[in-house]
């Protein structure tokens, strides 16, 4: 495989995660499942920054990862974000 497919695949990683999550956490289901998946799938959304970076180290100059790498900042503000609501709505 070639160093740009597998930094598409990496940065991908995060967005799906950050969809995965927005949409169980949207959900009126609840299980022990669902809260482990939640908790993986947060945690690799949260990992966005590090994938941005390996994505720029072994493709920088497609342009396909440049975009994706935006969208992993992206995932990732949306964890930081999520959670500072969540820090929020318990203190009030």
């Amino acid at each position: 495989m070639s160093k740009k497919i597998i930094a598409i695949v990496l940065e991908l990683i995060p967005v799906i995660s950050a969809v995965v999550s927005f949409y169980l956490f949207n959900t009126s289901k609840d299980s022990a499942l669902i809260r482990r998946t939640l908790l993986i799938s947060f945690l690799l959304a949260l990992l966005g920054i590090v994938f941005f970076f390996v994505g720029r180290k072994m493709a920088g100059d497609d342009k396909a990862v440049r975009i994706l790498g935006l969208v992993d900042l992206v995932a990732s503000i949306y964890v930081i974000a999520f959670y500072v609501l969540v820090i929020f709505s318990f203190g009030l």
